[in-house]
């Protein structure tokens, strides 16, 4: 009988109960005005103050214009220690068209910067509107002390413009699912039909 009780409750904790939130380690709506909430701006990295034309609030950050020899780099350091499961995610917008030897990479590192990992590649789009993108980090992103995150623009021509905003690290928390609320009753009913 207790072994019967046991294999609803997990059954029930593994349909009802791994439902997931986000928690925000850390975000930038870049409303601060400078790059504070940032390690590092190297390049043509500014901040633009025009509200119609941020995602929200009245700031982004755009690169713009043709870049220096190791590309402009919008860089975050941000170590992970006591985090899983990962999610890096951005609004991203095309300004001026990117022909096709213009790249912005969005690149994320699990070893302090020795190695990067692309995990977006923008080239050749027209100018658009503002898109959402998310990003799953694998495992080795976890409790990881060297995590890094960063943008980086390869532009040739005076006019490329690409902009960011409202960026963020992510965690996925478990969650109740409000139907394990109810586990208690569910027990409570197979055990008196067993019992009978």
């Amino acid at each position: 009988m207790r072994r019967f009780v046991v294999v609803v409750v997990v059954f029930c904790f593994l349909v009802f109960g791994q439902f997931a939130k986000a928690e925000v380690i850390w975000t930038s709506g870049l409303e601060s005005g400078d790059f504070s909430d940032w390690t590092s701006a190297s390049g043509n990295w500014k901040l633009v103050n025009n509200s119609p034309g941020a995602h929200s609030g009245t700031y982004r950050a755009s690169t713009e214009g043709a870049s220096s020899s190791n590309g402009d780099i919008l860089l975050l350091e941000k170590s992970t220690v006591s985090y899983k499961n990962l999610q890096w995610s951005y609004w991203w917008k095309v300004n001026e068209a990117l022909e096709d030897p213009d790249h912005v990479f969005v690149e994320w590192s699990d070893n302090g910067g020795a190695d990067w990992q692309v995990l977006a590649d923008y080239t050749k789009l027209p100018a658009n509107s503002w898109q959402y993108a998310s990003f799953d980090l694998p495992e080795v992103a976890d409790n990881n002390l060297l995590c890094q995150f960063r943008f980086r623009a390869v532009l040739q021509h005076a006019s490329d413009v690409m902009s960011f905003d409202d960026v963020s690290l992510l965690t996925a928390v478990p969650e109740p699912h409000f139907l394990f609320l109810f586990l208690p009753i569910f027990v409570c009913i197979l055990c008196k039909r067993k019992t009978k």
